[in-house]
């Protein structure tokens, strides 16, 4: 049971607008964790989704499909939907113009709280970044992977902060389970990735761990 994270509210209807068919499906939650000695304040993190596909006619995956993960309630519930309908949505644009919601459901923060924990009970360590300037500055980026199955949200990003417009984005739905031994040897082009020049700031800096 520690595996998985079940929360009933999120298999009901909790939006009204929420009729895209998400199907179940297997990938890899990408953690960035991303320390400073200086002009920081406690580590930075950020999650990523990486979906490894076969090529049609050879028994070999592809470059890892590599797109946005929020997992961290920054955004308004209207923009949640929004994907969750298949649409354009607009995470970081929140003004009166827009008509900017948050009528998420009452434990919706303890949802993402609950699977942040399982993403980081269960993750791997693949990459570790170390960057060094002539001024004294140090910074070291620890990257891990969760392999993991679930539903996903995932439509196009429409806005110019972070991300690119028409960049892929996702928010989390239902259920999650941790699988166990999925990086096996024929899927190992995700562990071989160098993520040493990966953009992966895709949203506001999120303190702690």
């Amino acid at each position: 049971m520690k595996n998985k994270v079940i929360l009933i509210f999120l298999l009901l209807i909790s939006f009204s607008g929420f009729t895209q068919n998400l199907t179940e499906k297997e990938f890899v939650i990408l953690t960035f964790e991303m320390d400073r000695n200086k002009d920081s304040h406690g580590t930075f993190i950020y999650y990523w989704v990486a979906e490894l596909k076969k090529y049609e006619k050879v028994d070999e995956y592809k470059e890892p499909k590599i797109y946005s993960l929020f997992l961290h309630e920054f955004y308004g519930s209207e923009q949640l939907e929004s994907c969750c309908l298949g649409n354009v949505s607009y995470p970081y644009t929140m003004t009166t113009a827009t008509a900017t919601e948050f009528n998420f459901p009452e434990n919706h923060s303890e949802y993402l709280t609950e699977l942040r924990e399982l993403v980081k009970k269960n993750r791997e360590k693949i990459q570790v970044i170390k960057k060094e300037w002539k001024n004294g500055y140090k910074e070291k980026v620890t990257v891990y992977a969760t392999s993991i199955r679930g539903k996903l949200c995932e439509c196009e990003f429409g806005g110019d902060t972070y991300l690119t417009k028409g960049d892929r984005i996702s928010f989390p739905k239902g259920d999650y389970e941790i699988i166990k031994d999925y990086l096996t040897k024929e899927k190992r082009i995700l562990l071989f990735k160098d993520f040493s020049d990966f953009d992966y700031s895709n949203t506001d800096y999120r303190t702690g761990k």
